[in-house]
């Protein structure tokens, strides 16, 4: 059972709704009060909306009950419910309220395999979770290092998961609660469903080194590859990162002097042996891994950076053999005004994600620019240069087809600032392509005579340039080149 109502104050109210006080005061009848047992609960208010509650206990005694005192109570078991329940109130800055049913949690819990953790606010993973598998449920005991201590928000550890990667799960009754609410407690996991049972241990880090990303947007990748000992089996979504700014002083100046560092966090992973890292690896400096002393099982990929070189952001893949590659990325244009999704599996069939991938494809504009993506993957991994320019072509094609095919301003300005991208690049490309020919022809020392039918197809590739250069410089070469054909 949860009750709502909203306050605008920083504090927790003392009053609340006339409907939320009826209801309150029906869960607080019949039960005890520094035990003594509770009577009668009536409403009261001392304006429009501003209602408490008065009690009437069985030594006679009747006393003023404000909401925030009620809650205070609650925490310090001086409130207890009938029926082994227990109030609890999952935000200190409203007045709602829920109803742990304790002999139902109970139940659950001891029934339950496996835990579905989610991360919380101002955690780095917020709004992610990890199923992981449960070793045993116990009721916190005098003997338990966190018996009666609380959390920030003043609630008293009552109940510990402890969990088969070797980590602790300490539960208040809001927590359980809230746990019951969302059934993150699974007595029958779907067979879809990883359960995360051992913690990664890493084994080692490898530099992977830089190459060539998107020739469309002069993108190029490097990375790093964290090797662990067994597969695996955690989306790369749950890998996330973040930029920290450390400030020290200069020994010289005496001033404060930023650096900053780019962090990936690894959950349910562990250091146990020392992880030789690196120095330098491209724009990244004193590359290493560490433990997180915040976090149980979870690791930290460091390294220092330069913010300004960062152009674009770092992109997680989980691989088939036990390692995960985080893939950093560097270009020199700067007309990218926001990062664009990168493709970084090698897979033929994979499109890129420089673009939108929905996972149904339900309109004819989604179908056709589907297949452009395709089409430029293809073009993109094509080694032959001549063959590469005409598979660019192909998908210029296919973007005028699906962008007459497009529904709303969305769609239309999708396909065509993709076409503006190819429009780009096939200039750079041909030209360099048609250098590489001639240079090629000379070499040959066999063959002298010119070939017509090579001369009109690059002529022609050369007229698709001439349309689309984007500078005098490239106009001058193409004309250059257009000359020694002809």
């Amino acid at each position: 059972m949860l009750a709502s109502y909203g306050t605008a104050s920083f504090a927790f109210p003392e009053y609340t709704s006339r409907q939320k006080a009826l209801k309150l005061a029906g869960v607080l009848e019949k039960g005890y009060f520094k035990s003594i047992k509770i009577s009668s609960v009536f409403v009261k208010n001392i304006g429009e909306d501003d209602y408490y509650l008065q009690a009437l206990l069985s030594d006679g005694s009747s006393r003023k009950w404000l909401l925030s005192r009620i809650r205070e109570w609650t925490h310090t078991d001086e409130l207890i419910l009938s029926n082994n329940r227990a109030l609890v109130f999952p935000s200190a800055a409203t007045t709602d309220f829920g109803v742990l049913e304790k002999n139902e949690f109970y139940r659950t819990a001891l029934n339950a395999r496996a835990y579905v953790k989610t991360f919380g606010k101002h955690d780095v993973l917020e709004g992610k979770s990890l199923v992981l598998g449960i070793l045993r449920f116990r009721i916190l005991q005098e003997e338990d290092s966190n018996y009666l201590k609380t959390n920030k928000h003043g609630d008293r550890y009552r109940y510990v998961l402890e969990l088969e990667n070797g980590t602790h799960e300490y539960l208040t009754y809001t927590d359980a609660f809230l746990l019951m609410q969302r059934s993150a407690l699974l007595e029958e996991v779907p067979e879809t469903v990883n359960v995360l049972r051992k913690s990664y241990k890493v084994k080692e880090m490898k530099k992977i080194p830089l190459q060539l990303e998107d020739e469309l947007r002069d993108i190029w990748r490097f990375g790093i590859e964290v090797v662990f000992d067994e597969p695996v089996m955690t989306d790369a979504d749950k890998f996330p990162y973040r930029v920290v700014e450390v400030k020290k002083k200069d020994l010289n100046t005496g001033r404060l002097k930023s650096s900053f560092f780019l962090q990936i966090v690894f959950p349910n992973a562990e250091k146990r042996t020392w992880v030789k890292g690196f120095r330098k690896h491209e724009y990244l400096h004193q590359v290493k891994i560490e433990t997180d002393k915040e976090h149980q099982k979870r690791v930290i990929l460091k390294a220092m950076v330069d913010p300004d070189v960062m152009d674009l952001p770092p992109y997680v893949e989980v691989t088939d053999r036990n390692s995960v590659i985080v893939n950093y990325y560097r270009s020199k244009n700067r007309n990218l005004t926001q990062p664009p999704d990168l493709p970084v599996t090698q897979s033929p069939s994979e499109v890129p994600r420089s673009v939108f991938t929905p996972d149904q494809l339900e309109t004819e504009f989604e179908t056709k620019y589907m297949q452009v993506l395709v089409l430029i993957r293809n073009a993109q991994q094509q080694q032959n240069i001549n063959l590469r320019i005409n598979a660019y072509f192909k998908a210029l094609e296919a973007l005028k087809k699906a962008s007459l095919s497009a529904e709303n301003d969305i769609q239309i300005a999708q396909a065509l600032n993709q076409r503006d991208v190819l429009l780009r690049t096939l200039p750079k490309l041909i030209i360099r392509n048609v250098q590489m020919t001639i240079l090629a022809k000379k070499l040959d020392q066999q063959g002298t005579k010119a070939d017509p039918e090579l001369s009109r197809e690059l002529l022609a590739q050369l007229a698709q340039a001439e349309r689309y250069a984007s500078n005098e410089d490239q106009q001058h070469k193409i004309a250059s080149l257009q000359n020694i054909l002809r």
